[in-house]
């Protein structure tokens, strides 16, 4: 049996043991209790600069957007599920999907928690039968997850300081302000689109109210000219819309065989600043 000395100098020697621990129960706890802010996906843009998409979560308390870049196929992946697409197979967050209801599963949330080194982290939290756990995640990833799954996005307070005010510093792209998403054709879209010519720019998406769409661009038709100059890539349609004021006539083909020609107008705000959706 110990002395009591012993049990003395052993108690004392738990004791920055035990104080740490404490420490550490209480910091966790005060990060998960940490306040986070639920953001909406805006928009999916293209960074004029790197060419580069970018995904816009929105702040609507405080009227903020925060940008983060991610992969050209993340972007495709946000895209469809921002406009209702079905692809014509799984992709990887489809699939993903499709596991976690065949195992009972769902996606409570998404968090985004910490900017570091230029690079944004996020969790996922799970729920399924008898167990909830979280799973680090790259953003883009998460957020496609969220959009299938009808989960809700947050961030944490500190994340936030990087947004930046709707409209200070940018103008809004023609996929914003139109309301479109175009993409180059090639030989074997033009089997299917432009009367078999691989000319022009595709029009992949049209948002519904979007000036696009109220002008009458639909998806599947092929932009020839905008403001009479020829567009082959959606950079040089964006520097075309940006020279506009309020005002863009496009030429169009449209239908599979032979096409037909048509212009169409498409009516905007020209503000630069960002518009409410």
């Amino acid at each position: 049996m110990a002395s009591p000395r012993v049990s003395r100098l052993a108690a004392a020697a738990l004791v920055p043991f035990l104080a740490f621990a404490v420490h550490a129960a209480r910091s966790r706890a005060a990060e998960e209790a940490a306040p986070l802010q639920e953001l909406q996906v805006r928009a999916v843009v293209m960074d004029p600069r790197t060419q580069q998409p970018v995904v816009l979560l929105e702040d609507k308390k405080a009227g903020k957007v925060l940008p983060i870049w991610v992969g050209p196929a993340e972007a495709h992946a946000i895209l469809l599920e921002l406009n209702k697409v079905a692809p014509p197979r799984p992709l990887t967050h489809d699939l993903m999907r499709t596991l976690l209801g065949a195992l009972k599963g769902e996606v409570a949330r998404v968090v985004i928690t910490e900017l570091k080194g230029g690079t944004y982290f996020a969790l996922v939290d799970i729920k399924g039968p008898g167990r909830s756990f979280s799973m680090d995640s790259r953003p883009s990833d998460a957020i496609a997850l969220a959009l299938r799954m009808k989960a809700p996005i947050f961030a944490k307070r500190e994340v936030l300081e990087s947004a930046v005010p709707l409209g200070e510093g940018r103008r809004e792209s023609h996929q914003e302000r139109l309301g479109l998403v175009l993409q180059p054709m090639t030989p074997a879209l033009a089997k299917f689109f432009g009367g078999g010519k691989p000319e022009g720019l595709l029009v992949a998406q049209v948002r519904e109210d979007a000036p696009a769409a109220r002008a009458g661009l639909r998806r599947g038709d092929v932009i020839l000219q905008a403001a009479g100059k020829p567009v082959t890539t959606p950079e040089r349609f964006e520097e075309i819309f940006r020279e506009s004021n309020g005002s863009l006539i496009l030429a169009v083909r449209r239908g599979a065989e032979r096409g037909e020609d048509v212009n169409i107008r498409i009516e905007f705000d020209p503000s630069g600043g960002a518009s409410p959706q």
